[in-house]
């Protein structure tokens, strides 16, 4: 029997690995109707954009990450209808909820992987959210419309409810744990017909830029997070390890918006 989840287990590969290019933290953002020059100029990059392929996306991503400064770097593709916003080693720029896309973009679909906080799945109409949550957490949704992806999410082994009988509950909340973010990709191309296997992306030519860091967009600004006391208490309790300080202090700054309690998630 096929497995579904198949075609995106690279999107969860270890950096250690041949495949995993894109880090243990990154994000993918699919904006429909808008070409990938107005997607990249539309995250204001800092330097001109240069046609390179996906390996080499991720190598500058990679060396703007661990240097921990003021930049990132993304890609751009374009596939049918849609264009392909990828950040690597990152979760600032090309996420669909932090940016202003216009309203003709119609749709955006953006996925985020982040192996140190939660990983993210959002999908925006015309501007507005309507179903977001983290993949691991399916069941949890918040926006305009948290139901409208139900059927598909299902369709990716995304359960949209527990079970009943409680005492299924363990168990059903160990498959949906599973693949998370494979079944969250699996779900993007239910919804965009662009299905990102390792062929497909590998292949593509993207316009590449560097971005300037906004620690404003999900940083420490954003958080209050600005002693560096802080930030190793707020690490320390969300179970973030406290080894390669400089590392941490970075990771942090991205992804302090993302960690905080959604709608309907408090107490």
């Amino acid at each position: 029997m096929r497995d579904p989840l198949a075609p995106f287990r690279w999107l969860e590969a270890s950096p250690a690995d041949e495949r995993g290019l894109l880090g243990e933290i990154f994000c993918v953002s699919l904006v429909r109707r808008l070409d990938p020059a107005e997607v990249l100029s539309r995250l204001d990059p800092v330097s001109p954009a240069e046609t390179m392929t996906f390996a080499e996306v991720c190598g500058r991503a990679r060396a703007c990450f661990e240097e921990a400064g003021d930049v990132r770097y993304v890609g751009v593709a374009q596939i049918g209808q849609w264009s392909v916003a990828v950040e690597p080693w990152g979760g600032q720029a090309a996420l669909s909820t932090m940016t202003p896309w216009p309203a003709r973009a119609g749709e955006v679909v953006g996925v985020g992987r982040s192996d140190y906080a939660r990983h993210r799945f959002a999908y925006a109409v015309d501007g507005t959210v309507a179903t977001a949550f983290d993949p691991a957490e399916p069941e949890r949704r918040w926006g305009d419309d948290p139901d409208r992806l139900n059927r598909l999410m299902r369709e990716a082994g995304l359960e949209v409810e527990p079970p009943a009988d409680e005492s299924g509950g363990e168990s059903w909340h160990g498959r949906v744990t599973e693949h998370p973010v494979a079944r969250a990709f699996a779900l993007a191309a239910g919804i965009t017909g662009v299905a990102l296997t390792w062929t497909a992306v590998s292949g593509l030519p993207f316009a590449g830029a560097a971005l300037r860091h906004e620690r404003g967009r999900g940083g420490r600004r954003a958080t209050g997070l600005d002693r560096s006391a802080d930030i190793r208490r707020w690490a320390e309790a969300h179970g973030l390890p406290m080894s390669e300080r400089g590392r941490i202090a970075a990771t942090v700054a991205e992804q302090a918006e993302d960690l905080r309690d959604p709608p309907g998630r408090s107490g």
